[in-house]
């Protein structure tokens, strides 16, 4: 029996970013962390603080974004 190989490709592609952000209300400036999809990044309006529960509005900067998903944002 001959044995055939085959070679397997799966590309390497960001699938997940991290972002920190503090709150912005004065009483509290807590460290949040977001992790954000590549469709959650480019639709990103903002964040609900964890310590404080309050919205934050908030954009993700190009420069924040892996370079294959800026064209789509």
């Amino acid at each position: 029996m001959e044995r055939t190989s085959r070679k397997l490709h799966f590309p390497r592609e960001v699938l997940l970013v991290e972002i920190e952000r503090r709150c912005g209300f004065a009483d509290c400036q807590a460290k949040n962390l977001i992790s954000l999809t590549k469709s959650e990044a480019i639709q990103y309006r903002g964040f609900e603080c964890l310590n404080c529960e309050r919205w934050n509005d908030d954009r993700a900067k190009l420069e924040q974004l892996p370079t294959s998903w800026r064209n789509d944002s």
